[in-house]
This record gives structure tokens, C-alpha cells and sequence, in this order.
């Protein structure tokens, strides 16, 4: 029992302390939209999200996406405060930690570690830095949280299938109670099925029958997909955006899909670093010889739990991302739980194996627990970058809104704005970031505030029709100012206004005549870096200057 305590401790600091530090990082990107979306809408809301599109049309389509239960979560976390951060980033770290306490379950119930393994593999779960992007971004929840019940779903599918369908019935129905959960939080969790039909033949080692008996226990299951689905079609008219999976996206999702493994076992994708290689070397060939030298039995049991959670998880984890029609970091967010236990399994075979005879067992035990320190250890440094990053886009993310706010408000009436912000910070911000929470009043009613359009919630036709009818608006009142703001990667924000260089109002009214949407971007976006960066003055940075 005190075993079991101090894994849980463990994991539970391992998943929860690298994002302590991001309690209080402020919004960035689509988190300005759908925050302010979801916590001003009454909670008689939440029976409709089940058949309409959880962001409606804030980003100037629909997207196909029923998501009841993650819109939920943000109107209980908007209970804290919606312009405040920190309850949305505590429920995030909440759910990563329950994440990993689940993998930790799920280490010792289905792939039968002992639980020091587990903790290995439920520790590695919470320092992966591919899981940084769904816990330090407030919008990640959207992979948090139906990574939770699926788990959950599955792990209750297991318990049931081990304690004997006939004893435990709640269990099935608690599986079958987390899947809905599951379904109605992200459409990806679909694939339940096939990891349970999986379970069966390739860990259970249950015989593929054409029987009812055999049969039964997946129909549940099947009904719920299928009537997912069909509602999908219903409200959406797709199933599973079938549309868009051309022969070019099929062709790139090997690609995709190799990526995603780099993400999930290196950290990132690109150039791997020698010690990593080498250590990943050293541990493959550690783990191949003591599984070569187990017992035929353990042996087997060992090679089907790392088919199963190296193989079969880790595909129908990514395969959803077929269908996405882009490349995030989250979307290996499910998948890697498959490697996180792969590591637990790799630790008890190499920990349990006969030492070679010129060492001791001692000093076996100790290379085998400095290793996986190594490994651990060097998952934390790689989450601590990625962590850093996501705080840095956080602050100058805070530090650009403040500004804004700041000189709207002290401008005249009518002041045509420019603003331009790191996309990593702003991306699908405007004009969300102008308004309540974020700022006490509606900016946008006291200025024309226009943005490159990357940082726009519209792009397109949208985005083009709102900038020319707020410049033709501004030049149509005599005298209109002009003021314009530019905040950089490294945390400063520059000003310049009309009546510190005219030429900023030549520039401006040469803008309306621009004929094609690209053009106009591109001109908005080079008087911001090349006139204001080189031109404006300093008028805050993160670090103080002034």
C-alpha cells in the first residue's frame, strides 16, 4: 500500500509541477475566442451543444465539431473569473495529472507491471513534452479531456473483462458511461472500438468467434460510434470530414504520422541529439536482450503488451489525424499513453532480467534505475523548453493587450490602429483580444483597430471586408489620427502615431486603394515591422524598459 502511495505521489508531482508555472499565463491565440464565447453563454446552453457546433461561427465558418462537455468546462472554469487564466490552466493541469494517474492504472492492470513500472510509465506520461501544447494552452483541453474518458472507458472495459462479465456489471456500464463522455468531448475517440476488439484477441487472448456470446459485449459500443456519427451527419452533413481526405492528404499522413512518433519519443521532430540516440540505443538493445533471455511465457506476455500499447495504441491514437486537415502536437496527445507504457514495460523487462555475470545485481539495479533517470530526466528538460516557450507567448501576449488597451484608451475617439503581435501570441485573436474579458470595455467601439490578417478570427473574404469598410469609415471623419503598435517575439512593444512621422498617414491612405486581399496583408504588415519597429518609439517590454 505505501508502495502504491508514493507512486501515485510521484506521478502526480511528475505530470503537475513543470506547469505550476503557467497557473497565471495569460491568453494566447484561439484561447481569446473561445473563452469569451463559451463563459458568457447561460448554462440552459448545454443540452444544444450536443446538436450544433460548439464554436458556431466566431471564426467566419462552422466548424464540424460537437463538443458538449469541453464547452462546459469552460463555462465552470469562467466561474473563477473569464478574463482570469488561472482557473482555466488549473482544471488543464488537473486533467493531465489525472491523465497520468490513469496510465499509471493502466500500466499495472493491463500490461501487469509491478508498481514501480508503472510509476515509470505514468511519470514519463506527465514529463512527455508532446503533451505541453494540451496543458499549458488553455485551448489544449480539447485533447485533455476526452484523452480522460477514453482511458477511463478503457481501463473499466479491462477491469470488467478481468473480475468476470457476470460479477461486474457496473463496470461495463461506467465503460460504456465514459465513452459518451468521451465521443461528445472530441470527435478522434471514435476508435474505441477497434482498441477493444484489439485487447481481446492480441492481451485477453480471446479467440475471434462468429458467436452472439462473442459478439455481445462490443454492441454497446458500436451503437454509441454509430449514432455518434450518424448525428454528426445530421447536423454537419459529414461523418468524419470525408471531403476533404484527398489522395494527396492520404499520401502526406505517412509523413504526418512519422512526425507525430518523432514528437512523441524525441521530443520533436527534426534532428535527433546524439545522447538521446545513443541512450534510445542502449535501452532497445538492453530491453531486446532481457526479453531474448526471459522464460517463453514471459516472454510472449511481454512481446503482445508491447504489440498492443507500441503498436495498435500508438496507430489508432494518430490514425484521427487523417481527417484533421492540420498538424498540431496535440493530436498525438492520446497516442502517446501507448509509448509512456511502452517505457514502463522496456524498465520492469531490463530491472527483472539476470544481470550479466560481471556485475553485480546491485550495481544491475542501479545502471537500470540510472538509465530511466536519464531518460526521465532528459523528457523534463525538453518540457521545460517547451513550457518556457509557451510562457514567453503568454507574457508578450499580456503585454501587447495591456498596451493596446492602454493607448485606445488614450487616443482620440475614432483613432485608426494598427496593431501587430507575434503569430505564435495573437494567431486568431482579433478582435476578441479588443473586447471584454480581456479589456474592461469594447475597444472596438472606440477605435478602428485592424491586424495582419494571421492574427485575424476571419481570414479571407472577412477579414478584407472589415478592413476596407473601417478604413473608408476612418477616412471619411476629418482629421482621424492614426496610431499604430507593434509587439515583437522578445516582449517589446513600439508605438508610432500620425504626429510623429505624417508619413505613417500617407501610408495609411494609400491602403484602401490596394486591389487583392494579399497585397493589402502584406502592406499592412510591412508598415507595422518596417515603420514602427524601425521608426516608434519603446514604450514597454518585458523586461522593463520604457
Amino acid at each position: 500500500m505505501r508502495a502504491r502511495r508514493v507512486a501515485v505521489a510521484a506521478v502526480c508531482l511528475a505530470a503537475c509541477l513543470p506547469y505550476l508555472r503557467t497557473i497565471s499565463d495569460f491568453f494566447v491565440q484561439d484561447d481569446f475566442g473561445v473563452v469569451q464565447l463559451l463563459a458568457q453563454k447561460p448554462w440552459s446552453t448545454f443540452p444544444r451543444w450536443f446538436t450544433m457546433p460548439w464554436m458556431e461561427d466566431i471564426w467566419g465558418y462552422i466548424p464540424d465539431e460537437i463538443r458538449p462537455f469541453p464547452a462546459l468546462s469552460y463555462q465552470v472554469t469562467a466561474l473563477w473569473g473569464a478574463g482570469a487564466p488561472e482557473g482555466h490552466h488549473l482544471l488543464n493541469i488537473a486533467l493531465h495529472a489525472a491523465n497520468a494517474l490513469l496510465v499509471l492504472a493502466l500500466a499495472r492492470s493491463v500490461a501487469g507491471l509491478r508498481t514501480g513500472s508503472a510509476a515509470v510509465a505514468g511519470a514519463a506520461f506527465g514529463l512527455l513534452p508532446v503533451a505541453a501544447e494540451s496543458v499549458a494552452w488553455i485551448t489544449g483541453r480539447v485533447d485533455t479531456m476526452p484523452t480522460l474518458f477514453y482511458v477511463a472507458s478503457f481501463l473499466a472495459y479491462v477491469n470488467w473483462r478481468q473480475a468476470g462479465p457476470e460479477r461486474a456489471v457496473s463496470l461495463y456500464l461506467w465503460s460504456l458511461g465514459w465513452f459518451f463522455l468521451a465521443l461528445f468531448s472530441k470527435q478522434n475517440t471514435i476508435t474505441m472500438v477497434p482498441a477493444l476488439l484489439a485487447y481481446d484477441f492480441v492481451l485477453a487472448r480471446r479467440p475471434i468467434r462468429a458467436s452472439w456470446a462473442w459478439l455481445r459485449p462490443y454492441i454497446p459500443f458500436v451503437l454509441l460510434t454509430a449514432g455518434f456519427l450518424g448525428l454528426r451527419y445530421l447536423v454537419l452533413g459529414e461523418v468524419l470530414r470525408e471531403s476533404q481526405l484527398s489522395s494527396a492528404r492520404i499520401a502526406e499522413f505517412g509523413n504526418v504520422a512519422t512526425r507525430h512518433l518523432q514528437r512523441i519519443v524525441f521530443g520533436g521532430v527534426g534532428s535527433v541529439p546524439t545522447a538521446a540516440a545513443a541512450l534510445a540505443g542502449i535501452w532497445g538493445i538492453a530491453t531486446a536482450a532481457s526479453i531474448a533471455r526471459a522464460d517463453t511465457g514471459r516472454r510472449e506476455r511481454v512481446l503482445r503488451a508491447l504489440l498492443y500499447f507500441g503498436v495498435v495504441w500508438i496507430a489508432l491514437g494518430i490514425a484521427p489525424a487523417l481527417a484533421a486537415g492540420y498538424e498540431s502536437p496535440r493530436h498525438a496527445y492520446l497516442a502517446s499513453v501507448g509509448w509512456a507504457i511502452v517505457l514502463g514495460i522496456a524498465y520492469e523487462v531490463v530491472w527483472s532480467a539476470r544481470p550479466v555475470r560481471q556485475l553485480e545485481p546491485r550495481f544491475w539495479r542501479a545502471l537500470i534505475a540510472l538509465g530511466a533517470a536519464l531518460i526521465l530526466g532528459g523528457y523534463a528538460v525538453g518540457l521545460h523548453r517547451t513550457v518556457s516557450d509557451w510562457s514567453r507567448r503568454s507574457a508578450v501576449s499580456h503585454l501587447a493587450a495591456a498596451e493596446l488597451e492602454r493607448q485606445v484608451l488614450g487616443a482620440p475617439a475614432g483613432t485608426l490602429v494598427l496593431v501587430g503581435a507575434p503569430v505564435s501570441s495573437w494567431e486568431w485573436a482579433a478582435p476578441f483580444v479588443a473586447r471584454p474579458p480581456y479589456a474592461a470595455s469594447d475597444l472596438t467601439a472606440r477605435a478602428f483597430i485592424l491586424t495582419p490578417r494571421a492574427l485575424d478570427c476571419c481570414r479571407g473574404l472577412h477579414w478584407e471586408s472589415r478592413v476596407r469598410k473601417d478604413l473608408q469609415a476612418w477616412a471619411s471623419r476629418p482629421g482621424g489620427a492614426v496610431l499604430a503598435l507593434y509587439a515583437t517575439e522578445t516582449g517589446e512593444v513600439r508605438r508610432l502615431t500620425g504626429n510623429d512621422d505624417p508619413e505613417l498617414v500617407s501610408l495609411v491612405r494609400v491602403l484602401p486603394e490596394i486591389a487583392t486581399a494579399d497585397a493589402l496583408d502584406g502592406a499592412l504588415t510591412d508598415i507595422l515591422r518596417k515603420l514602427v519597429r524601425g521608426r516608434g518609439h519603446l514604450i514597454r517590454s518585458l523586461t522593463g524598459e520604457h
